[in-house]
């Protein structure tokens, strides 16, 4: 039994008992509970108990998916103060925001971790759908690029990115872009290239082989899969998008259970040169 349930043992009856998550996000100095329409009733009996967690200020409690184009969250205040901007800190780097204004996904921690690690030294790296900086400025803190630059289209993200730039001193290296990828993003600059969004992002797999250099280079391309499909249909968009270009699936994983029966997966795609005629294509 997680340590929530325990502690809430004496206070719900058993049938919503086993209802209770087994833990929370926390961002900062905000708790955000997902919490099943069964238990409405216990909301503010589960939002005092996480109250006393360290830490912790605010509760809020999500009451929907992730809204729109701008990935707008829809989180609702339940306990203690009502302040939803905070300050967090993660693998060194500090990230501002809002967490009833942007995204930010607790569970792709080790996934911003992993790549910042296969960045080399010199690297330009292209991330599409920066956000407040989530992979941006881990990689530009623990790799050695010698450019990032930044895509935002959401004016509130794209302000935190550039404060989240400025907090972690990385002005020199994270060049943040405002706009709409696909009118913004620079072409043929890219050895490595992030696609950190889930439902659309094969759509914009022939914009992410045009940013990268003719003489090819990586995509990290993220999906959100029935697990029953496993890697499979990403794999194949994947290959279309690619059309004549030799690719080599360096990784595939799961980076976290995004709904029962759907999995949020990524692939390590090492993607050869534009002229299909030159047979230096090796694993880098």
């Amino acid at each position: 039994m997680s340590w929530l349930r325990k502690v809430l043992a004496d206070k719900l009856p058993p049938d919503k008992l086993e209802l209770v998550p087994r833990g929370f996000e926390h961002i900062g100095h905000v708790a955000i509970l997902s919490l099943p329409p069964e238990l409405e009733p216990w909301t503010a009996v589960i939002a005092s108990t996480v109250l006393d967690v360290g830490g912790v200020r605010t509760v809020a409690v999500r009451r929907g998916p992730i809204h729109g184009w701008a990935r707008k969250p829809v989180v609702e205040v339940v306990a203690g103060e009502n302040q939803t901007e905070t300050l967090h800190k993660e693998n060194g780097c500090y990230y501002k925001l809002d967490v009833a204004r942007v995204m930010f996904s607790k569970g792709n921690t080790y996934e911003r971790q992993r790549v910042a690690k296969l960045v080399r030294d010199g690297e330009v790296v292209v991330d599409l759908f920066a956000g407040i900086g989530q992979f941006a400025i881990q990689i530009a803190k623990h790799a050695r690029p010698s450019r990032v630059f930044a895509i935002e289209k959401n004016p509130v993200a794209y302000r935190y990115l550039c404060e989240n730039i400025r907090i972690n001193k990385v002005g020199h290296v994270v060049v943040p872009i405002y706009g709409d990828c696909r009118e913004m993003a620079p072409v043929g600059v890219a050895d490595r290239v992030v696609m950190g969004i889930l439902h659309v992002g094969h759509l914009y797999l022939p914009l992410a082989l045009k940013t990268l250099r003719p003489s090819g280079g990586i995509i990290h391309y993220h999906e959100t899969s029935p697990c029953r499909l496993g890697f499979e249909r990403a794999m194949k968009r994947v290959r279309e998008a690619a059309g004549t270009r030799r690719i080599e699936f360096l990784e595939k994983r799961v980076v976290k259970r995004y709904s029962p029966g759907v999995n949020h997966v990524v692939l390590d795609v090492l993607v050869g040169p534009a002229d299909t005629s030159d047979k230096d294509f090796r694993r880098r």
